[in-house]
Parts: C-alpha cells; sequence; structure tokens
C-alpha cells in the first residue's frame, strides 16, 4: 500500500469500515479457498486415522497371535500346552510344532558357569577385619600400580582403590564377568556371566607381579562347570559345564544354556531330575486367541463402518479467523467437529477394503490350487467348517463365533484349524514382482491369495487397502507405525509418487490459488484507499475555497 490515507478528515466518512466491509466482500473467494484447504487437510488426518486404525490392528493382533516374517505362527506358544510332571526340575511350554503326547526327559547335568569366592574373611595386614573404606594401600601393604588380565582384558588397580572399586572395574570393563564385595561376609565374588563350554574365567598376574592380589590376599578359591573348587592358579582357564540330558530314548544330547528347546517344547531345566512332559492341544487356548482376534476385527469393521456412514453437515464449514474471535473455544470445538464430520462418507478406498477383507474370508484356502478342487485343504477349507460366520445385514461384515462349533473343530484338529487361518503360499512377493507379463503376474497373485490362510489374506488386503489410502492422503506423521507393519509398504508412493500424495498435490494447488488471491486483494484494498484518498483530498480543497470564499463575503 502506497501513499498516505486520509480516513474520513474532510468528508466525515468512516473510511476504515467503509474499505472493511468492501474488503469483506472481496475476500469471499479468499474464504471459499481457505475453506478447500482446510476440509483437503481435515480429510488428510481423517485418511491418516483410518491407516493408523488398520496398522495397530495388525500389529496388537499379530504380537498377540505370535504372527512372525511371512505369517508364519511356527514358534506360537498357545496351540500346544505342555505340563511338567516336577515344576521343581524343569518349567515348559510347546510351540505349534510340538509333538502331542507324552514325553520323558532326563537332565544329566545342569549347565553351569565359573566361580569365585574368597575361602575366608579378608583381613588386613595387621590381622584385622577390614571395612569398606580401606584401600588396598592399607589392607595389604600395595604401593604403585597392580595389572592383571581378566579373560584377556587388561585391567589396572591403584593403591588408592577400595575392594568395591575393584569390583566396579571389572564390571565395567569385561563383558562376560562380573564381581562384587560383600562388605557383611567380608568375601570378594567373581564368576562368569554365561554356561556352557565356551564360557569360562581366567585371571593372569602380568609380568609375574609378586603382590597376588587375587590369589594370596583375596584367597580366591575357583569352582568350574563340573563343581570342582581349587585354589586360584593364575593363567589357568576355569571353563564352564554345557547342560547334558537324554529325551525320549536320545542321549547325551547338549545345550550350553538351562533353557533350550527341543522337538518344539521349550524348557528350563532347574534339577537334574527325570520328567515327564505332557504336550496335547489347548483348546480353551487356542479358543480363545481366535476369539480374542475376532472381538478387534469386529471392533474395527465397526469404527470404519461407522466412519463411511458419518453424517455430514455441510452448513458447518471451516471457520474463519475473524469467525473464531467471536466464539468460545467449546463454540469452536463443537462447530469443528461438526464440520469434520463425514468427510470419509462413502469414501470408495475404505469401501473397497473392507469388501476385499469381507470377500477374503469367505473364500476357500488352497492348499495347492494347480489341482482345482482337489488341491483345498483336506481338513478345513472354509470359515464356516469351524464355526465363524457373518451375522445379519445389520452386523455390515463383523464375524460371529458359535463357541462350541469353534472348539469342536480345534479339539478334532488343531492343526487344520491352523493351517485355515494360518497357511502360507510358496509364490512369494519376489516371483510376483519378477512376472515378465500381466497374465503371469495376475496369475500368481490369484495362486498367492488362494493358498493363503484367511488371517495372513486379510492381513495382506488390509496392507493392500492402506497403500491405497497412502497415495491419497500420504503418511502424515506415522511413516515409522506404517513400515512397521510391513517394512516395504511405503515403496510404490515413494519411489512412483514421489512422497507426493493426491491430496497433498490439491493442498498444493489450493495454496497456489490463495497467493494469488492475496496479491489480487491487496491491489483491490490499495486501490479503493487511492479513490478514498482522492475523494478527500477534493472535498478537502473545496471546503478550503468554501472557507476562503465565505471569508471573502463576510468582509464586504
Amino acid at each position: 500500500m502506497s501513499g498516505i490515507r486520509f480516513s474520513g478528515m474532510a468528508s466525515g466518512m468512516d473510511t476504515e469500515s467503509i474499505v472493511k466491509q468492501l474488503m469483506d466482500v472481496e475476500r469471499l473467494k479468499l474464504n471459499k479457498y481457505n475453506e478447500q484447504k482446510q476440509i483437503k487437510e481435515w480429510t488428510q488426518e481423517a485418511y491418516n486415522d483410518v491407516n493408523k486404525d488398520i496398522a495397530n490392528f495388525m500389529l496388537d493382533t499379530k504380537k498377540e497371535l505370535g504372527v512372525g516374517f511371512g505369517g508364519s505362527i511356527g514358534s506360537a506358544s498357545w496351540i500346544k500346552e505342555a505340563i511338567s510332571s516336577n515344576t521343581d526340575a524343569i518349567d515348559v511350554s510347546a510351540n505349534s510344532s510340538a509333538v502331542s503326547g507324552s514325553h520323558s526327559l532326563e537332565v544329566v547335568h545342569l549347565a553351569k558357569g565359573v566361580n569365585g569366592a574368597s575361602s575366608e574373611a579378608i583381613k588386613d595386614k595387621n590381622g584385622e577385619v577390614i571395612t569398606s573404606d580401606d584401600t588396598l594401600e592399607n589392607l595389604f601393604g600395595i604401593s604403585g600400580d597392580y595389572k592383571v588380565k581378566i579373560n584377556n582384558v587388561e585391567l589396572t588397580f591403584s593403591k588408592d582403590d577400595k575392594l568395591s572399586d575393584i569390583a566396579n572395574e571389572i564390571n565395567e570393563k569385561v563383558s562376560d564377568v562380573k564381581a562384587s564385595f560383600d562388605i557383611t561376609a567380608k568375601r570378594f565374588f567373581i564368576s562368569n556371566t554365561g554356561t556352557g563350554t565356551s564360557t569360562g574365567l581366567k585371571i593372569e598376574n602380568i609380568d609375574n607381579n609378586p603382590q597376588n592380589l587375587f590369589k594370596d590376599k583375596l584367597r580366591l578359591n575357583v569352582t568350574n562347570g563340573a563343581g570342582i573348587t581349587e585354589e586360584l592358579t593364575y593363567g589357568k582357564n576355569y571353563i564352564g559345564q554345557d547342560a547334558e540330558i537324554n529325551f525320549d530314548g536320545a542321549n547325551n544330547i547338549t545345550y550350553s544354556s538351562n533353557n533350550f528347546t527341543i522337538n518344539g517344547i521349550s524348557i528350563t531345566a532347574k534339577a537334574e531330575e527325570t520328567t515327564t512332559i505332557k504336550v496335547d492341544t489347548d483348546v480353551d487356548g487356542v479358543y480363545d486367541k481366535i476369539k480374542g482376534f475376532v472381538d478387534k476385527y469386529n471392533e474395527l469393521i465397526d469404527k470404519l463402518d461407522k466412519k463411511i456412514g458419518e453424517k455430514r453437515y455441510r452448513d458447518y464449514q471451516p471457520l474463519t479467523s475473524e469467525q473464531k474471535e467471536t466464539m468460545d473455544e467449546k463454540t469452536i470445538e463443537l462447530w469443528e467437529k461438526k464440520a469434520k464430520s463425514g468427510l470419509l462418507k462413502g469414501d470408495e478406498h475404505i469401501n473397497r477394503m473392507l469388501a476385499a477383507t469381507r470377500s477374503g474370508l469367505y473364500e476357500e484356502v488352497y492348499s495347492d490350487v494347480s489341482k482345482g478342487d482337489l488341491g483345498k485343504l483336506s481338513k478345513f477349507s472354509f470359515i464356516s467348517e469351524i464355526g465363524i460366520t457373518t451375522g445379519n445385514y445389520k452386523d455390515k461384515g463383523k464375524l460371529q463365533i458359535d463357541e462350541k462349533e469353534l472348539k469342536d473343530a480345534i479339539r478334532k484338529d488343531a492343526d487344520g484349524v491352523m493351517d485355515l487361518l494360518f497357511s502360507t503360499s510358496n509364490v512369494t512377493e519376489s516371483d510376483i514382482n519378477n512376472a515378465t507379463t500381466l497374465d503371469e503376474k495376475s496369475k500368481l497373485e490369484a495362486e498367492r491369495r488362494a493358498e493363503t490362510g484367511l488371517i495372513n489374506r486379510l492381513y495382506d488386503d488390509m496392507v493392500d487397502g492402506m497403500k491405497n489410502i497412502i497415495d491419497k492422503s500420504g503418511t502424515g506423521d506415522n511413516a515409522s507405525l506404517y513400515r512397521n507393519v510391513k517394512s516395504n509398504i511405503l515403496i510404490d508412493f515413494v519411489t512412483k509418487k514421489g512422497s507426493i500424495s493426491l491430496l497433498h498435490k490439491d493442498v498444493v494447488n489450493i495454496e497456489k490459488q490463495i497467493v494469488r488471491e492475496n496479491s489480487r486483494l491487496a491491489n483491490v484494498e490499495d486501490r479503493y484507499w487511492k479513490q478514498f484518498t482522492a475523494m478527500e483530498k477534493a472535498m478537502n480543497k473545496m471546503n478550503s475555497q468554501s472557507s476562503w470564499l465565505a471569508s471573502q463575503m463576510g468582509g464586504m
């Protein structure tokens, strides 16, 4: 804006108000652009909230079900139940590959590490029991530095160090060794942190240091993994002991730890005894996991159905900053709630994803689709065969469980139920991506889908739906969350879309229009002021002339 503004000095008019009213009319187009931009941004937020809900559903249920890479549940511990006849000797759990039945386990040896401890209370050079504040010099008359190697790590201690300092230095520098000084027992303790024959403890007195801190002063005795205790010998490698078991007639099986898995049974050995392990399907456990998944699925479906059926209040448009100035925070909040309502009403992307997941749940599952109907899963190939169906039309695709029928199916053939829900195809994503023709790609996609268990198929459909929504609205602040769902979920969005969504493009175009409109408005307002300023100048001049004439006439 250029020049000096005259605000009604001559005319007596409220020029500021007049210009403002004129500009309010001119700004209607700008307000419409701002409304469009705000709606686009709110729509992006709404889409991102939907994708966030889907992502969290997938992550939460996969974690709960133990679904691993590629959809495998081989390590899931809720399918089979293992019971130990003696929990004082072993704790057990079983994954899905555990063989049902009774198993015999004999723990011949526990896995052990190496331990060292002062053979008697530590005394100072005068034969007195020490305190925690005594230094090596006060205790033993050690002067200068004392060097030692523990498990090939060189350490240096000074005459001013206390025994607690020595323990702390060992703990900090030697990763596989722990040390402590117990002031109550007046003993120094040291041990390796692992078990098994691959671990051990070796203390070396560098350069034959005559002060012999660990041997003569601390009087360390060392117990190796086999339980043999002797006075510390510098340079000797004391080793641990492997766990040794006999399992179902297979003898002399060794492990470096007391925690190990054999035949799908995870075992924590605690005592050298013989124990019976019984493995069977955990019918209630499997039912609870499937029901938990269905409940969470129904919650998500209900939330998405409400979102796409939400009422749109078109009379409630985004507020301008001027409008907000006349309202309190509660009124603004309620207004914007209605203004945001229904932005995804009838949305094609969400509807398409919901349709895909629903149809996918009711398509049969094959072990080998190339064999046609003969290639269907031999036990269960439809979800209805295990007691899971959809309700009536009002339920909008939510699932219902017949508890008795599902438990009977689990009891009859748990592996068949797992195959129906979690089987995976031999066709990989790489196979599909490397297809040379569209027909070959479509054939491989159809084969992979048909051979994928119903829950894994549902996850695939949801990932596809998320990708479409990302193309539409971007990732917001949720990129890392989406990558947790699937590491390459954003590959196409980044490489093919340049990380620019359709709604983001719309926002950028509207922002360009806003910039142009603001420039136009500035020119319009400048023109109005110039016109009013010119009028005020003219009237001021006319008033001056009138005053001169009046003064002349009055003097006649």
